[in-house]
């Protein structure tokens, strides 16, 4: 299986040089764009097997829903090995960290781009907290 990273918000400088990194390292890339952020991230990465919607209108964003601006990567077939070369490749070129990072699992292939990036959130913002002062 191919290596593929969905891209969220990075069609910037940034986004080029990691697109460079897939480059070198045989990673497919998909931009996502906002207009399919209700889609099963499943049916985004391409899988096969993925059961296709009845109808394309009940993946329709809810309208007071905003698209998000994070920049965000989801990875699918990336194996251990794979992951650690993309991170220090990144880290080689110096580019900036990109935040929202997932590994397409079991238990995420049926959530949108919208509950993915609620979770990664909540998750960086957890990671990210100082732990109260012990005075």
């Amino acid at each position: 299986m191919t290596p593929l990273i969905l891209f969220y918000n990075l069609s910037n400088e940034k986004g080029k040089k990691i697109r460079l990194i897939c480059l070198k390292l045989h990673i497919r890339i998909k931009q996502v764009d906002p207009v399919d952020y209700a889609k099963p991230i499943g049916m985004l990465a391409g899988i096969i097997d993925f059961p296709a919607p009845q109808d394309d209108a009940s993946f329709s964003s809810d309208p007071k829903r905003e698209a998000f601006t994070d920049e965000m990567l989801v990875m699918k077939d990336f194996d251990g090995r794979l992951l650690d070369r993309f991170l220090l490749e990144m880290r080689r070129a110096k580019i900036a960290r990109v935040a929202l990072k997932a590994v397409l699992t079991p238990d995420n292939i049926t959530w949108n781009s919208f509950a993915l990036h609620d979770e990664l959130q909540k998750e960086h913002e957890a990671m990210t907290k100082e732990p109260p002062s012990a005075t």
